[in-house]
This record gives C-alpha cells, sequence and structure tokens, in this order.
C-alpha cells in the first residue's frame, strides 16, 4: 500500500481530536451494554417459556413471579448446551435482532482496533518525526560551533601571521639601520687607518735614512769585533767537538753495559727497569749515533714488550746489520718471527745463533719448535735432545721431547720421557696431567686414573684442579666407577668458575649431565645439558642427547628434538650420532625417506656401527622393502653374533617372506639365549608359526 504524505501535526488540534475521541468511546460503550443488557433479558425470557408443567406446579403466584433456591448465575443463564441436544435447530425460531447486534459489536470491535492502530502509528511517526527534527537540530548546533571555531581559529591564525610578518619587518628595517651605521663607522675607521699608514710611512722613510747612516758608521766597528769572535769560536769549536766525541763514547759504553745486564738478567723486575733506562738512553743515542747496534736492540726489546711486533723485528734486524756476531740479537730475531708466523725465518735465526753459541740451550730449544711449525717432527725431536744435553735442568726440553713422541705414537719412548722429567722434577703437575691425558688416549685407564690421582694431591683450587677433576671423572666412568665418577664430575662442576674458557666450562657441564642421566635424572641432566648450551651454543653432543632425551619420553616430542638435531647438523654435518639420531627423529614424524638417509649418512661415517643399521632395517620393515632388511639383519649379526634385536627383526621379515622354518630357528635361539627379551613378541610369533 502507497503511504500517504503526512502533514504536520497541530497539537491543539490534536487534543480536539482526542476529546472526540474519548465521548466516542463512552457512547459506544453504552450502546454495547445496553446490547448485552438486552440480550440477557431476551435469554431470560425464552428459558422462563421453556419450564415443564411440573415446575408450573411449584410455583408462588402470590409473589407475582419465579421462586428459586439460589439466585442466578451465568451458568444457568447461559448453561452449556448439553439439555438441547435432541433440540431441532431448524424448528427454533431467534430473533434476529440478535444477529444484528453481533454484527454491530464485531463491527464496533474492529473499528477500535482500526482506531487504535492508527492512533499508535500517527504517535510512533510523531515521535520518530520528534526525535529526526531534535538529531537534526543538534547536527546543526554542531556544525555552527565547528564552523564557529574553524572561524576562531583562523583569525586567530591571521592575526599571529600579521604580527609575525610585522615583527620581520620591525626585524629587517632595525637590521638594515645597524648595517648602515656600521658601513659608515667601517669607511670612517678606513679613512682612519689610511691616513695613520700614510703618517707611518712617512715617519719610517725618515727613521730609515736615519738608520742608515748609523748603520754606515758601526759597520766597520762590527767588522773588526766580528773578526775577533771568529777567532774565537774557532777555538771554542775545537774544544766542543773533543768533549761531544767523549761525552758519545761515554753514553755507547753506558748503552752497552745497559744491554749486557739486561741479557743476562734472570729477574724480571730487574730486567724491566734496565728495559725503561735503556730504551730512554737508545732513543737520546741513536738521534746523535744511528748506528749503535745496543740501541738498536733495546728499542726491539721495549716494541716487542709493547706487542710491536714488526718494530720490533725491523730494530732487531738493525742491530744485527751492525753487529752480526751477537748470538742473542739472531736468537731475539728469531723470536719475533715466530711470533709473525715466519718460521722459515725464524728456523734461519735460530740456526744462526746456534753457530754462533753452541751452548746456549733456549736456542736450541726454540730451534725445535720451529721444526714442529714446518712438520719436521725428527729435527725437532733432535733440537729438544740437544736443549737438555747443553743444560740438564732445562726443564722444558724434556716435556716437548714427550709431546713429539705422543705426536708420532711411540707411547713406550713418551712414557719414559714424560717419567724423566717428573723424576727430575716431581713438582710439574702438568707433566702428570699430560701422561694421565697419554695413557687415556692409549686405553690404560688404571694409568691414567693413577696420574690423575697424583696430580691432584699437588693442586689447590685453581683452573688446573678443574680439569683434572674432570679428566679423572671421565676415565672413572670409561672404567664404569660411576658413583666416584658423579663425585669428581660434580666436583668440577662445582669448580668450573676457575675456568675461563667457556668450550672448556661447557665440556665439564656436559660430562656431569651425562652421568647424571646415566643415574636416571632425567630432568636434572636436561637443565645441565641446556646449561652447557648457553657456555658453547654450537655443543653438539649437549643437543644430540637433548634430543634422545625428548624422543625417549612417554609421549616423544620429535618436533624438539628435530629442531636440536638441525642444529647441530648446521655445526657438524659429519657426526654420526647428529645423523644417525635426525633419522629416528624424521622415523617417529613417519618421514621414512628421510629417515633412511640420514640413517645412510651415519653408516657412511661409522660403516660397522649396528645401532645405525638396525634403524634403518626397522624403516624398511616398515615400508615392506624386506630383501634389504634382512641384508641388513643378517650384517649386524655377523657383527655381534648375540645382537637378539637383529634376530627378532630377522625373524619377522623371514615370516613376511614365508621363510618360517628360518623364523622359527632364530627366534628359539632369541628364547634360549634370554628368554625375557622381548618376551610376549617372542612367545606370540612362535606360537603362530607352531600352529
Amino acid at each position: 500500500m502507497k503511504k500517504k504524505n503526512r502533514e504536520p501535526v497541530n497539537p491543539e488540534k490534536q487534543v480536539i481530536n482526542q476529546d472526540e475521541k474519548r465521548k466516542k468511546l463512552l457512547k459506544q460503550i453504552g450502546i454495547a451494554a445496553a446490547i448485552i443488557l438486552l440480550i440477557m433479558l431476551i435469554l431470560l425470557l425464552m428459558k422462563c417459556e421453556g419450564c415443564s408443567s411440573e415446575s408450573s406446579k411449584n410455583r408462588n403466584w402470590e409473589k407475582n413471579g419465579h421462586s428459586y433456591e439460589s439466585k442466578l448465575d451465568g451458568s444457568e443463564l447461559f448453561g452449556d448446551g448439553s439439555e438441547y441436544d435432541n433440540t431441532d435447530y431448524g424448528k427454533m425460531n431467534f430473533d434476529a435482532s440478535d444477529e444484528e447486534s453481533a454484527r454491530l459489536e464485531k463491527e464496533r470491535l474492529e473499528k477500535e482496533r482500526l482506531e487504535k492502530e492508527r492512533r499508535d502509528k500517527e504517535r510512533l511517526d510523531k515521535e520518530q518525526l520528534e526525535k529526526e527534527e531534535k538529531r537534526r537540530a543538534e547536527e546543526a548546533k554542531k556544525k555552527a560551533e565547528e564552523e564557529k571555531r574553524l572561524k576562531a581559529e583562523e583569525e586567530k591564525r591571521l592575526k599571529a601571521e600579521q604580527k609575525r610578518l610585522a615583527d620581520e619587518e620591525k626585524a629587517r628595517k632595525a637590521e638594515a639601520k645597524k648595517a648602515a651605521e656600521e658601513e659608515k663607522k667601517r669607511k670612517a675607521a678606513e679613512e682612519a687607518a689610511r691616513k695613520a699608514e700614510e703618517d707611518k710611512r712617512k715617519a719610517e722613510e725618515e727613521a730609515k735614512k736615519i738608520e742608515e747612516k748609523r748603520r754606515a758608521e758601526e759597520a766597520a766597528l762590527k767588522a773588526e769585533e766580528e773578526k775577533r769572535k771568529a777567532d774565537e769560536a774557532a777555538k771554542k769549536s775545537l774544544e766542543a767537538a773533543r768533549k761531544k766525541a767523549e761525552a758519545d763514547n761515554a753514553l755507547s759504553e753506558k748503552m752497552k753495559k745497559i744491554a749486557e745486564r739486561y741479557m743476562n738478567s734472570e729477574s724480571e723486575s730487574e730486567k724491566a727497569k734496565l728495559l725503561d733506562e735503556g730504551a730512554a738512553l737508545a732513543q737520546e743515542i741513536l738521534k746523535k749515533n744511528p748506528d749503535d747496534d745496543s740501541a738498536h736492540y733495546m728499542l726491539a726489546q721495549d716494541a716487542l714488550k709493547k706487542k710491536k711486533y714488526q718494530n720490533a723485528l725491523d730494530e732487531i734486524l738493525k742491530a744485527i746489520a751492525l753487529n752480526e756476531t751477537n748470538y742473542l740479537y739472531h736468537y731475539d730475531a728469531g723470536k719475533i718471527q715466530y711470533i709473525l708466523k715466519r718460521y722459515e725465518d725464524a728456523g734461519g735465526s735460530f740456526s744462526r745463533s746456534c753457530e754462533l753459541n753452541n751452548q746456549y740451550a733456549p736456542s736450541r730449544y726454540n730451534l725445535g719448535l720451529t721444526y714442529i711449525k714446518l712438520n719436521n717432527e725428527d729435527k725437532a725431536l733432535e733440537a729438544f735432545k740437544q736443549s737438555v744435553k747443553i743444560n740438564p735442568e732445562y726443564e722444558k726440553g724434556y716435556l716437548e721431547q714427550a709431546r713429539v713422541y705422543n705426536r708420532q705414537g711411540k707411547l713406550a719412548e713418551c712414557v719414559k720421557a714424560y717419567d724423566t722429567l717428573i723424576t727430575k722434577f716431581p713438582d710439574n703437575i702438568s707433566a702428570m696431567m699430560e701422561l694421565g691425558s697419554v695413557y687415556y688416549q692409549n686405553g690404560k685407564l688404571d694409568e691414567s686414573e693413577a696420574q690423575y690421582r697424583k696430580a691432584l694431591l699437588g693442586l689447590n683450587k685453581s683452573e688446573e684442579r678443574t680439569l683434572t677433576e674432570y679428566n679423572l671423572s671421565r676415565v672413572l666412568y670409561d672404567k664404569e666407577i660411576l658413583e666416584e665418577a658423579r663425585k669428581y664430575a660434580w666436583l668440577a662442576y662445582d669448580e668450573r668458575d676457575f675456568v675461563l674458557n667457556d668450550i672448556q666450562q661447557a665440556n665439564i657441564i656436559y660430562n656431569y649431565a651425562l652421568i647424571q642421566e646415566d643415574f636416571g635424572k632425567t630432568d636434572e641432566a636436561v637443565r645441565l645439558y641446556n646449561e652447557a648450551l648457553v657456555h658453547n651454543p654450537n655443543h653438539v653432543k649437549s643437543k644430540v642427547n637433548l634430543s634422545a632425551i625428548y624422543m625417549a619420553q612417554e609421549e616423544p616430542d620429535a618436533d624438539k628434538a628435530l629442531e636440536l638435531l638441525l642444529e647441530a647438523y648446521k655445526t657438524d654435518k659429519n657426526d654420526f650420532s647428529v645423523n644417525n639420531n635426525l633419522g629416528t627423529a624424521y622415523f617417529l614424524k613417519n618421514d621414512n625417506q628421510k629417515a633412511v638417509d640420514f640413517y645412510k649418512r651415519a653408516l657412511s661415517i661409522e660403516p660397522l656401527d649396528t645401532s645405525a643399521m638396525l634403524n634403518l632395517a626397522n624403516v624398511y620393515t616398515k615400508d615392506s622393502i624386506v630383501d634389504d632388511a634382512a641384508d641388513l639383519y643378517n650384517k649386524v649379526i655377523v657383527l655381534e653374533p648375540e645382537n637378539l634385536e637383529a634376530y627378532v627383526g630377522l625373524a619377522k621379515i623371514q615370516i613376511q617372506k614365508g621363510e618360517a622354518q628360518g623364523a622359527y630357528r632364530n627366534l628359539l635361539y632369541v628364547r634360549g639365549k634370554n628368554p625375557s627379551f622381548r618376551k610376549a613378541e617372542v612367545d606370540s610369533l612362535i606360537a603362530v608359526l607352531e600352529n
């Protein structure tokens, strides 16, 4: 239905309409009440006419009406219709006025409903219109206020801009005025200066004439005086040259004595004092005499102390050029060349020092160290032997002999050299520690343990003690003396702060974590492995062991393990454990192809490792690659004839291939070797084969 356009509301007209509606409604209510009363009377008359003859006998005519036991109520008036069940409604005669009244009443009620709806609609429309007008008024008010605010801000901005322009104009005028005044002053000053300069020039010209005359008069007198002074100066110059030569000789002698004392001194404090004095004196001497070899030597020592190695080498080579036969000059040149990694040059310098003085043990010893750098262990060994032959108390010579023998794999000679050193120098704890490491590397755990315990007796808390406790712990762990291994691992861990090297600290923490894990303290081990990674984020073994713990959980965390192992793989792609564990992590994630790739890579690193073979065989078994799996199980059995895991795996493959007899024989072997090994699985497989 198309809506009609609504006219503006007139409040006064609205009040009048409401009064008329109220009157009309009251009138309608009165009519309705009259109709209802009329209907009730008609029904009552109908009931009276239907009374039976029996009831008419009981009427009390004296009272001119009906006599009832109770008052007339609604049920008696309208009834429920039950007494008319057999009535012939077609024969009943209803008053037509009742139907009309009902119709009129229905029409009235419908009109009232429509009127109410109309009034409600008008009221809602009015309220909506009022709200809309109020909203528009508020928006207009806000818009006016915003325009007023913007206008005020614009006026304020314009005023500020006008003020700024005025201020700038004022400042510009003031500046122009000031500049004009300064220009005026400048021109006045220039004029005054010009005039003063002119006056000065005239005065100078006059003075010059006077001075020239005076000088001409003094020239003759001065020439005569200069001649006299020249004669005296010649005499003084000869005397000064004689004294200077004597003084220079004295300084050179002093320099030589300082250099000799420095070379021969064994006191570090005295050498430091001599070096300071000698360096200062050398600077003074070389200004006058650049050919003083002792001065160049002392400057070389000063530069060496300050770690200015190239300067030190330049100075010592100058000293050698001036005095080639000084064996100590060549010895020091060799040391500096060794520091600069110029090993061929260092070897030549030490050899020349030995030629000039074959009884100087340090030259032989350092020549040996240089040969090691030049990968000539035999010549190095001979040089170290010569050093202790020259000086039987030259401790370092014995130590380096032992180290050369160790690198050459000559265990007996190495041990003998260390024993000789320890016998001659019982306080050399480092030698005991090194000998313990040599024994450990060669699998002689008892001898290694004895050396480490002996070393600990002479050590207070220090870095050396901490490292020795760590080494002893490793030896005891390999000997499966776990309680004592844990004791020394804990001592090393507790004293780890004595060790300044982060990598060594990480190894100490890792060692303690490994032993704690063996004792079933997994949570503590996890904490310690993570602590080791704080000191050395690239500690591969800690990452490998952490990954193994995560994969061995009741609910394996393959993702966390994989994250650690991939980090370890970046550090060392050729580590067997990293590749083997990566295979297991991918196997847990059902990525069998990657698992196979990493297990194969692990076997390329350690081809005879049976754990990697079994892991790869298990993947092949899962993927039904039965022939390759069987080959791996058989290979494990050849390498480890009592590896029950391999027998069970091979039996399962044989069952798949229909080789029941071979499978039955392998399973019986497992039961006979260890009845409890995977008992339920083995028993069920045997039962299947027997049936």
